[in-house]
């Protein structure tokens, strides 16, 4: 007479083995993606540039509530009391933009960076920025 209940137990212990088995795989390949993803994102954070950019807003801008960004990084956002207004910053990016905006028109101005850095001059004449050149 054959004993069903070591039959049910040796079927459990090959699912429970299947089980780990599949488990530690997941694992492994869980650890793997970290390690990939860390690894990529140290490679981008060691490239440093040395260009930096200075930009002015020089005229037509005093009483404005203004903001200015460059890229995605807000670098000023109230009133503007005196001109020129001037801001220094390094070149963090591989294409980077300067926007301005007025705050209180919502109109906003784009100009591209140069990527060898340089200084920039802004000018405002009937609500419209312009770069002085």
């Amino acid at each position: 007479m054959i004993n069903h209940d070591t039959e049910h137990l040796k079927t459990n212990k090959q699912f429970m083995l299947g089980n780990g088995l599949l488990a530690f795989a997941v694992f492994i390949i869980v650890a793997i993606f970290f390690y990939l993803s860390f690894r990529e994102q140290s490679k981008k954070q060691e490239h440093r540039y040395a260009e930096s950019y200075a930009i002015s807003l020089v005229k037509g801008f005093v009483g404005n509530d203004m903001q200015v960004l460059v890229n995605d990084s807000v670098l000023y956002n109230a009133p503007v009391q005196s001109e020129p207004l001037t801001f220094s910053i390094t070149r963090f990016a591989e294409n980077s933009s300067v926007i301005i905006v007025d705050n209180a028109t919502e109109k906003m101005a784009v100009f591209e960076l140069s990527e060898q850095g340089g200084v920039y001059n802004f000018e405002m004449n009937n609500g419209e920025v312009t770069q002085r050149e």
